[in-house]
């Protein structure tokens, strides 16, 4: 088992640079290395996984994943919350590809910027799927986003992720640090 591997659990949410054409606008649009995210949901076996991800091939779909990430973010706390990840991203199958936010990147790289698009929770791009999913479980976080779950991408959302993670971590130790031994 590889170390990346390790440790993830349903309701974490991977990253990797993406694949093809998409995989190369977002990274390159967005000047991040990560043009990919999902929501992981089953362990099928030591080295597989059921997610729910979007993609220009069915939209937001189940999909068996046997690709490692390159990074993994767990923002949910508790059980409950975990749930509600796994809930929010269920109820989310089916929705068709955010092909409007891929252009509004694409002319991004050409130095135009497009208006931003209204929400529309029925065509999203991946990064859209796990921002929603993150924030049924966890609202209270949506002042921290600098952009609407349906505006963010990958990078963005990897950024805004990894700090929540990194502010939950020192409050941990605070924690931990003034409990009497």
């Amino acid at each position: 088992m590889s170390k990346l591997w390790i440790d993830i659990e349903p309701g974490d949410i991977g990253f990797d640079k993406g694949i093809g054409i998409s995989g190369w606008l977002i990274r390159t649009g967005t000047q991040s290395a990560h043009g990919h995210c999902w929501v992981y949901h089953r362990r099928i076996d030591q080295n597989t996984w059921e997610t729910v991800e979007a993609g220009p091939r069915g939209g937001l779909i189940r999909r068996v994943r046997t690709v490692q990430p390159n990074k993994v973010a767990r923002i949910w706390r508790t059980e409950q919350e975990r749930q509600a990840i796994l809930i929010q991203s269920n109820k989310l199958v089916g929705a068709k590809y955010g092909w409007g936010e891929i252009f509004r990147i694409a002319f991004r790289i050409l130095g135009v910027k497009l208006p931003k698009h209204k929400d529309n929770p029925n065509r999203v791009i991946c990064s859209n799927h796990a921002a929603q999913s993150v924030l049924a479980a966890r609202p209270a976080l949506k002042p921290l986003f600098e952009y609407a779950p349906y505006e963010i991408w990958p990078g963005e959302l990897a950024v805004t992720l990894s700090s929540i993670e990194w502010t939950q971590d020192r409050i941990a130790d605070r924690m931990l640090s003034r409990v009497p031994v």
